[in-house]
Parts: C-alpha cells; structure tokens; sequence
C-alpha cells in the first residue's frame, strides 16, 4: 500500500460521504420519513454510523485497488468515468434495483435511488483515476 492508494482512497472516501450526506440527508430525506415502515427514524445510532463509515471506506478502497490494475496511458477522466460507470453496474444499479424488488417503495424513488447512487460511484471513479493519472 503506497501514498498513491491511500489518498486516493482517503478522496474516494470523501467525495461518497459528501454526495451520499447531500443526496440521502437532503434529496432524498422527505422520501424516506415518509416511508416510517420501511427506514429507520433520523435518530443517529453512533454504531450504525460506525458501518456506514466503514462501507464507504471499504468500497473506497476496493475500487482504488481494481482501478490500478487496470489503467492506462490514456486521459485520466474517461477512463475513471468509464471505470465509475463499469462499478455502478456492479453495484449501485443491482443493488437499488434488488432493494425496489424487496421493499415497498414507489418506483419513482427507486429511480432517484438509483441515479444518485450511480452518481456517486462514477464521481468515485473519477477521483480515483485523478490520483493515478499519468
């Protein structure tokens, strides 16, 4: 583990709380406390806080370690864009898509799940070719 995947993960990191902080704590917050029965109450729960922090890092830090095998001499941005894209894929979009098919949720906010999410991964993806660029 060199300087490089550190800060990059650190960054990755960053940039997933900040958008996930905005898009579920503000966007998306009237959807959820209209919805009692299927998300939890507002109340923080200092655990729970505990294993958001370390999902984000370990997605961070796993898609830092997949991004470098894997880049090339080429422009930094779209390769982490595609890279971002190619993560959601395997993420954000099965995983809001599973979570619309087992829960109770309009369809509507699934999209807007989904979308967000995506967004996130894909400006991780972007954050972390910035840090391999060449």
């Amino acid at each position: 583990m060199d300087n490089r995947f550190v800060w990059a993960t650190l960054a990755a990191f960053v940039v997933a709380f900040a958008l996930c902080a905005v898009f579920h704590g503000w966007i998306l917050f009237p959807n959820y406390i209209a919805l009692p029965a299927v998300y939890r109450a507002p109340e923080f729960d200092a655990f729970r806080f505990i294993l958001l922090i370390l999902a984000w890092l370990v997605m961070a830090a796993s898609m830092v370690a997949l991004y470098r095998f894997g880049v090339e001499d080429k422009p930094y941005l779209g390769q982490g864009l595609r890279f971002g894209l190619l993560a959601a894929g395997v993420s954000a979009v099965p995983y809001n898509l599973f979570w619309y098919v087992g829960t109770n949720i309009s369809g509507m906010l699934a999209i807007k799940q989904l979308i967000l999410e995506a967004i996130i991964v894909v400006a991780m993806g972007a954050v972390i070719a910035w840090f391999y660029r060449k």
